[in-house]
């Protein structure tokens, strides 16, 4: 006899996707987790947009996070920065209070995937989860493009200049002689610059610095538009992504710079 918990062939079934949603409003959570339960989702929540992450950060299958943003009292750099550093690689759904207006604009531009409002009921809660799990190879994409970004941009110049001659075809000896070094020198600098990008071949490191070159296209950088009525898509600067303004509707936004 079958067990309930396994597959016809004998297999545990996968786990289900989870939802995790940050919010002190418990009404709103349990709005929430009754839209995760009709998407067959696992639900995980906490009051703290901090424990939630560092929860998700342990799980292998998150379908997208809900965080209960108030840009009064929250950074947005706090969270990107998390997001970055324990790696959650998922939909960011930001979740803003109706009179949030302009204050929260560079939280959306940074860390939303798609902006929802805290006064939804079920039906539209339903609609943005979709949303955002529809998002997740872009999100995936995006965080690979920032990761290989990062990681070239932290190499020291020498190192950046020698993987940049390596990338091109140039052979040691010929990069010695453009940079007046020993192909010794050229040697060690390049298996440093295999380490501090986490490769381990020169096929790897160059798709690290070909994502990591997409950077200023995905993320384009831009002057802030004046705000308009209805729905637009700004490019802002400092290579933060398209913002949307708030609205009752779950709004897909290209993004985040993180992520995210």
């Amino acid at each position: 006899m079958m067990n309930q918990h396994e597959t016809p062939l004998g297999l545990p079934p996968a786990p289900r996707p989870a939802v995790y949603a940050a919010s002190k409003d418990a009404g709103w959570l349990s709005k929430v987790g009754q839209a995760a339960q009709a998407e067959n989702c696992r639900f995980q929540t906490s009051s703290s947009i901090t424990s939630l992450i560092n929860q998700a950060a342990a799980d292998s299958d998150v379908a997208c996070v809900l965080l209960d943003y108030d840009p009064r009292i929250q950074q947005w750099t706090s969270i990107e920065q998390l997001l970055f550093e324990k790696n959650v690689v998922a939909p960011v759904v930001l979740v803003l209070d109706e009179s949030s207006g302009m204050a929260a604009s560079e939280a959306v531009a940074r860390i939303a995937h798609v902006v929802a409002i805290n006064s939804m009921e079920l039906p539209e809660i339903i609609e943005t989860i979709q949303h955002a799990i529809g998002l997740s190879t872009l999100v995936e994409h995006q965080f690979d493009v920032l990761r290989c970004h990062r990681l070239y941009q932290g190499l020291p110049d020498r190192q950046r200049q020698i993987v940049d001659y390596v990338v091109e075809g140039a052979p040691n000896k010929q990069i010695a002689t453009k940079l007046k070094v020993s192909v010794k020198t050229i040697e060690r600098e390049r298996q440093k610059a295999y380490r501090q990008l986490n490769v381990r071949s020169t096929a790897e490191m160059t798709r690290v610095v070909i994502l990591g070159s997409l950077h200023d296209v995905v993320f384009p950088a831009g002057k802030p538009a004046k705000p308009t009525g209805g729905l637009r898509l700004d490019s802002r600067s400092n290579g933060a992504s398209p913002v949307a303004p708030i609205t009752t509707k779950p709004t897909n936004v290209f993004n985040p710079q993180m992520p995210r």
